[in-house]
C-alpha cells in the first residue's frame, strides 16, 4: 500500500504553505474542515471528525474544470463510473442516481425502496457521516460494527466493489502517518478500529485489525492495540526486523522501543529510538515521538538533563506536542 506524505508550514492562521517533491500549494481551514490548493491545479477539500483521526478527502482538478461550460455537480463521484446500462437492474441505476446526487437522504431512499441493497447503501453512507460535523463517536461505531458483521457479503458483492470506488478516503492511523486509499471493506475495517479505540474497546479492535490483510496500516493498527493492552511481548514480535525504510516503519521502531522500555530494557529502547531517527527526512510528528519516548526513557532511568533535551528539542519544532509541557514541569 502506498504512503503519500506532505511537509508544511503555518504562515498565518488557519493558513499553511505545503510543499512535496513535486508541488506547492497551500491550504486554509479550521480543525475538522480544509482546503487545499496546488501548482499542479489541484484542490483538496478535507472534512472528518477532530481529533479522531477520521477524514474524508475529495479532490478537483482546475484544470479538468477549464474549458468545462457545465459545472461540477457536487458529490459527483470521485473516479468516473460508467453509467449502468439499459437493461441492468433498477436497483443498480437506483443506486447510481442517488450516488451522483451525492447526499445521504438519497441513499437512504434507495435503501428503503431496494431493501435488497440497503446493506450497501449503509455501507456508502457511512464515509460521509465520517465527513459530517456529528462527534458521536459511540453511534458511528455501532454503524460500523454492523457492517462489519456483513463484511463477507460486501466483499462478494459487485456493486459495492465498483461503486465503493468513488470514494477516496485519507486515514490518519497514527501521528505523522496519513494513507489515502479507495474505499472498501479494509477501508471500513481501518475506520472501525479507530472508532473502536476511540471508545477504549482495544480487545474488539485488535480482533478486527488481525482480520485484515497484512500491511503497514494493519501493523500499526495491531500494535497500537498491543500496546494498550500491555502486551509487550505481542508488540516485539510485530515489530521483529523491521527496518526505518518511512514513516509507518519508523513509527513500528517507537513501539518496538516502548514495549522493550515496559519489559525492563531501557538501554534498548534507547538504541531503537536512535533507529527510529535516524532519517531526518521522516515526518516531524514521528521524530518528535521518538524524542517523547526518548525522554520518558531516559526519566525512568533517572537521567533527568538527557530526558529534558529531548524536550526541549520538541518544543523548538512543535509547542503543543501532546504531554510534553505537563513532562517538563516535572523536572
Amino acid at each position: 500500500m502506498s504512503l503519500r506524505f506532505r511537509r508544511s508550514m503555518k504562515i498565518a492562521p488557519g493558513l499553511r504553505l505545503n510543499f512535496s517533491k513535486s508541488a506547492l500549494g497551500l491550504s486554509f481551514g479550521v480543525p475538522g474542515a480544509r482546503v487545499s490548493i496546488n501548482t499542479r491545479g489541484e484542490i483538496y477539500g478535507s472534512t472528518g471528525i477532530p481529533g479522531t483521526g477520521l477524514y474524508n478527502v475529495e479532490r478537483t482538478s482546475l484544470k479538468a474544470l477549464k474549458g468545462r461550460r457545465k459545472k461540477a455537480v457536487p458529490g459527483e463521484l470521485i473516479q468516473q463510473i460508467a453509467p449502468p446500462k439499459l437493461f441492468e437492474p433498477r436497483n443498480k441505476k437506483a443506486l447510481f442516481r442517488a450516488l451522483k446526487e451525492g447526499n445521504i437522504e438519497a441513499l437512504e431512499k434507495v435503501a428503503a425502496k431496494f431493501p435488497e441493497i440497503s446493506y450497501i447503501c449503509d455501507a456508502l453512507i457511512f464515509p460521509r457521516l465520517l465527513m459530517g460535523s456529528s462527534t458521536d463517536v459511540k453511534g458511528l461505531s455501532a454503524k460500523a460494527e454492523a457492517l462489519w458483521k456483513r463484511k463477507s457479503d460486501l466483499e462478494n458483492n459487485p456493486l459495492f466493489f465498483e461503486y465503493a470506488k468513488g470514494f477516496e478516503v485519507t486515514l490518519i492511523v497514527a501521528p505523522g502517518v496519513s494513507i489515502p486509499m479507495q474505499y472498501g471493506v479494509i477501508a471500513l475495517g481501518l475506520s472501525y478500529i479507530e472508532l473502536l479505540q476511540l471508545d477504549k474497546r482495544y480487545e474488539e479492535a485488535l480482533a478486527v485489525a488481525e482480520t485484515l490483510p497484512a500491511n503497514q496500516a494493519t501493523a500499526l493498527a495491531v500494535c497500537e492495540n498491543e500496546l494498550q493492552l500491555a502486551r509487550w511481548k505481542d508488540v516485539l514480535e510485530t515489530t521483529e526486523e523491521i527496518e526505518n525504510i518511512d514513516e509507518a516503519t519508523a513509527l513500528l521502531l517507537i513501539y518496538r522501543a516502548i514495549a522493550l522500555r515496559e519489559s525492563g530494557l531501557p538501554d534498548a529502547a534507547i538504541e531503537t529510538l536512535r533507529l527510529a531517527r535516524s532519517s531526518k527526512k521522516r515526518h516531524e510528528d514521528v521524530l518528535n515521538k521518538a524524542l517523547y519516548e526518548r525522554a520518558l526513557t531516559y526519566k525512568s532511568l533517572g537521567k533527568a538533563t538527557q530526558a529534558r533535551k529531548d524536550l526541549e528539542k520538541i518544543m523548538a519544532t512543535d509547542s503543543d506536542f501532546p504531554g510534553v509541557t505537563d513532562l517538563l514541569k516535572n523536572f
